[in-house]
């Protein structure tokens, strides 16, 4: 889909109540081309969103089960600093399976501390057998507080027991606003019938002028339009296996087409700006290659094969993809294996079959072997296999013991310290070592056997986070006790300045936080950004027994409510941001209930933002906060809970008696705000005599806000208590305008009792109506017509609707106006006609329709006495001198200077253009011999007629 993410409302709310619910993993399930992607897109950028796999069918490797598995080990491990995952290799995960996965992803998430809040993954488009097998396997491994969701085409009744589905093809709601959004200008209802639930049928009619009915036809006329190599490059783009960037399939493309370079890569742009979304990138939709899934496609594998046998330096994985085009291609099977031989592919190992039976079958027959010895180091650590360890010791050595360490394998350790010393103390993934692995995931014997080696019991990586942090922060309280009586500094600091109290009271683990103190840990000690271990804990957010008693302890022990971190932020402030139960006590130990932060916002602010009703409500009631009390944008507790549509605060703080009048920086009242959100009554609380008329320092008022957004029940009440509906923003745009250029059509009809201006002229002077149609909002306008705008409204210049639509060029807006019977006659104040602006606007398809279909005089002058004709020999167009000529226009007609279309083809040095005059039969300069071209409307009638017949001219130029 183009330009910014659409945003599915519906959709996701649905995805919300399910995830806030429902413990099940979901499935969401459509048919093909009904959004499925798109919307997993959208809900992979959300916050609880830890990890995203998007399996193509024109990547056939992205479905595989190495790949799927690293795709979202990896994503976890940047979401999780502190989680490493073993780095199995691709013939473990795909020969070892469950086992695998078991020691790949159960076990170091199971060893994780449980986060407050719940999150998710997703893996999109779960389409065959082996794919689902895959997700079946990940949805037993994830821990609970990992929910698993998936796209697919359809779901097995008898599979469906344990899974919450959610059907997105029945998504009506959001699939309109889809579609008024992509084709404002025609009628939505039509479209999404014709649609079937295809938003790719939506995206690509908004590409396409067509009136095809369904998605096969639109498809096979876009197909039409675009160059013969067309099916070519779809080809090589689905054969590819990896998809190829611009420039390989553009050097690939090449080897199928004749042409040169340069009009092949402008045949390449065209074809990518129809059928993708970039003319740089390849990304093509499905749909796209199911149009080209019979067809022949052994020319595109030997194009393919080419590539690879000609690019320099070629390593294992090219010799591969080399193997497994030719292995597809029009080759000799004898030309194919000596093409490989010549490219070293009889030095290749092969630890495993390669992609499919035939690619395998000839590279072995090129001389490659593949190796019975197929074990992986990091493997045998993590499953503690010392014999075949031994075997296969390499460079990974390192790592296996980290995962080692991390799995308790007391033995597999043993062995590698004895063995490889060194290793005990290096570190894998920038900053781990086999100390805080272990500490980690609390085996303690490996802690002893690692000490008791003379490892320092400090010792780090390169964030400085000792095997002490680790064991704090994932609440392993034998570790913690152990490295404390082995002398671990309890107040060492890691990068960002953290200690283990910091991270444990985070993560809200209260025995190790109370060990740590008793150990003499600095309760105040502060990180970079100027937290304590206090701050952090509330930061955390956890409505969890487990963090207020975290809060409590470090409360007990005197931890400083009056630190202000780097923000300006005292521990009040985040008590209340967070709606902390601790909030009465802490705000006991606080010099003011209005302490402010950097930004001059006070705790009942920040509560009143995030939505802590209750916080808001102890705050007003208990600690008597100053209800309206400004930040250093001007904005109070009210306005900030406007901005963010936390109705119940508005209605508690209005009752109190906060002021609905206050304005910020902006001069914006909570109102304003207010009406952004679809909620009514949280505008209702808000609205009275005064609000509902207050305007910012722009000029808006509420209403004209409201309009931006479209939110009709919102709108309805404002103009119900009385909103100025004809009050312009300074700018000059009134809430008819607004509403307008954002295609709300129902908005404006419900504007429309009210508007005393149809004009509506902006400060250049430009009617609502002009505007729209420059800007392509034909259905708007057209809207506008219909309930009281002149079609002949003037602009400054004295232009009319025709006019505009003359200089753009569209075609649609030119019937829509032709079918509320506009005069396309009018003269602007130069005595100019909409034809002579098509003409000045070079805009040819225009003045056919102008000259064809609505019969417009091609004779007419403007105030200088030049006509169509004479403009368009100035301009030196030699298309539109003939179109004219063909419908009647005269070459011996003369301006206010004299001259005819000759005199000034000839002045402006267009001797071409004289040539076709002096070519209609006669001559047609200031010389008054007479010609042949027609020169009044019955001749012009008569031409048209021959030219609608068999004339081809005119229509192959236009």
């Amino acid at each position: 889909m183009r330009g910014k993410r659409f945003e599915r409302i519906e959709a996701l709310a649905v995805f919300r109540e399910w995830f806030s619910q429902c413990g099940q993993a979901l499935a969401i399930v459509g048919p093909a081309q009904s959004g499925k992607t798109y919307f997993a897109h959208q809900l992979s950028e959300l916050p609880e969103c830890v990890a995203s796999h998007f399996c193509r069918c024109d990547e056939p490797q992205s479905s595989e089960t190495a790949t799927l598995f690293r795709s979202i080990g990896e994503q976890l491990m940047k979401k999780f600093p502190n989680l490493v995952l073993p780095r199995l290799s691709t013939v473990t995960l795909l020969k070892n399976g469950e086992s695998a996965l078991e020691h790949f992803l159960k076990s170091p998430l199971e060893s994780m501390p449980k986060p407050a809040k719940p999150v998710f993954l997703i893996i999109d488009n779960v389409v065959d057998e082996a794919t689902r097998k895959l997700v079946e396997m990940i949805r037993v491994i994830l821990p609970r507080w990992i929910r698993i969701v998936l796209t697919t085409r359809k779901i097995d009744p008898g599979g469906a027991n344990d899974l919450h589905v959610m059907t997105i093809s029945t998504d009506q709601k959001d699939l309109d606003r889809f579609i008024r959004s992509r084709l404002p200008n025609l009628p939505s209802s039509e479209i999404l019938l014709n649609s079937q639930g295809s938003w790719f049928y939506v995206d690509l009619l908004s590409k396409q002028e067509s009136s095809a009915k369904n998605l096969e036809d639109l498809m096979i006329d876009v197909a039409k339009s675009l160059p013969p190599n067309f099916e070519n490059i779809l080809k090589l783009v689905k054969i590819s296996r990896n998809r190829p960037t611009y420039q390989q399939l553009l050097a690939v493309a090449q080897m199928l087409s004749p042409q040169e370079i340069s009009h092949l890569e402008k045949d390449l742009k065209h074809i990518l700006s129809l059928i993708s979304d970039s003319t740089t990138s390849i990304d093509i939709p499905q749909p796209w290659f199911d149009f080209v899934a019979n067809c022949d496609t052994r020319k595109c594998h030997s194009a393919w094969a080419e590539h690879f046998k000609t690019k320099r330096r070629k390593n294992a994985q090219d010799i591969v993809e080399l193997a497994y085009h030719l292995a597809h291609s029009t080759n000799n099977p004898m030309n194919a294996v000596q093409t490989l031989q010549s490219v070293g592919a009889s030095q290749l190992i092969l630890k495993c079959p390669v992609i499919d039976l035939s690619t395998t079958s000839l590279l072995t027959a090129a001389g490659a072997s593949i190796s019975e010895n197929d074990f992986d180091i990091v493997y045998a650590c993590s499953i503690g296999n010392v014999e075949m360890l031994e075997v296969i010791l390499n460079e990974d050595i390192c790592f296996g013991l980290l995962i080692a360490a991390a799995r308790g394998h007391l033995e597999m350790c043993q062995f590698i310290v004895d063995n490889f010393p060194n290793v005990a103390i290096s570190t894998c993934c920038g900053e781990w070592n086999a100390l805080r692995s272990a500490a980690c995931n609390g085996q303690l014997e490996i802690l002893n056997l690692l000490l008791s080696r003379g490892i320092d019991v400090d010792e780090c990586g390169n964030s400085d986070r000792t095997a002490l942090r680790a064991a704090a922060w994932s609440g392993q309280l034998a570790a913690v006790q152990l490295l404390l009586q082995t002398g671990a500094n309890v107040d060492r600091r890691d990068s960002e300045q953290r200690t283990a109290l910091m991270a444990a009271a985070f993560m809200g683990h209260r025995d190790v936080v109370a060990v740590i103190l008793q150990y003499g840990a600095d309760i105040n000690a502060t990180d970079k950004s100027g937290a304590t271990a206090l701050h952090l804990n509330l930061a955390n957010g956890s409505k969890q027994l487990a963090q207020k008693q975290t809060t409590e302890l470090l409360l007990e022990n005197s931890a400083s409510c009056t630190i202000s971190d780097a923000n300006g932020r005292v521990a009040l402030h985040l008590a209340a941001y967070h709606g902390d139960e601790c909030l009465p006590t802490i705000l006991s130990l606080t010099s003011s209930p209005d302490v402010q932060d950097n930004q001059g916002q006070t705790p009942l602010i920040l509560a009143a933002s995030q939505g802590q009703i209750e916080a808001v409500k102890y705050l007003v009631k208990e600690a008597s906060s100053d209800i309206d009390c400004i930040d250093a944008n001007g904005r109070t507790a009210l306005q900030w809970a406007a901005i963010n549509g936390h109705t119940n605060v508005v209605e508690f703080l209005c009752a109190e008696g906060s002021d609905e009048a206050h304005k910020d920086n902006d001069g914006a009242i909570a109102l304003h705000y207010a009406v952004a959100h679809q909620d009514a009554q949280l505008s209702s609380f808000l609205i009275n005599e005064m609000t509902v008329k207050a305007t910012d320092r722009y000029g808006q008022h509420p209403l004209l806000v409201a309009c931006t957004h479209g939110h009709l029940q919102v709108i309805s009440e404002l103009i119900n208590r009385n909103a100025p509906v004809n009050l312009a923003a300074l700018d000059g745009r009134t809430a008819l305008s607004v509403a307008a250029a954002n295609g709300h059509l129902a908005v404006c009809q419900l504007l429309a009792p009210y508007v005393d201006d149809w004009n509506q002229l902006d400060h250049d002077g430009v009617p609502l109506v002009q505007s729209l149609i420059a800007s392509g909002q034909i259905r708007v306008a057209e809207l506008l017509f219909g309930l009281g705008t002149s079609t002949l409204v003037k602009d400054s210049h004295g232009r009319t609707c025709a006019h505009v639509v003359a200089s753009t060029n569209d075609i649609s807006a030119a019937k829509m106006l032709r079918s509320i019977d506009a005069s396309f006659e009018t003269i602007d104040d130069g005595g100019r006609t909409p034809l002579m602006t098509s003409i000045w606007s070079r805009t040819h398809s225009i003045a056919f329709f102008l000259l064809d279909t609505c019969s417009v005089d091609p004779n007419r002058c403007d105030q200088q006495g030049a006509s169509a004709l004479s403009i368009a020999c100035q301009l030196g167009d030699r298309d539109l001198v003939a179109l004219l000529l063909k419908f009647g226009a005269e070459p011996g007609l003369r301006d206010s200077a004299g001259r005819t279309a000759s005199d000034v083809a000839r002045i402006s040095g267009n001797d071409s253009i004289i040539n076709m005059l002096r070519a209609a039969n006669g001559s047609s300069d200031s010389s008054g011999i007479g010609s042949s071209v027609p020169n009044s409307p019955m001749d012009a009638a008569k031409q048209r007629a021959r030219a609608k017949r068999g004339n081809s001219l005119v229509r192959m130029k236009l």
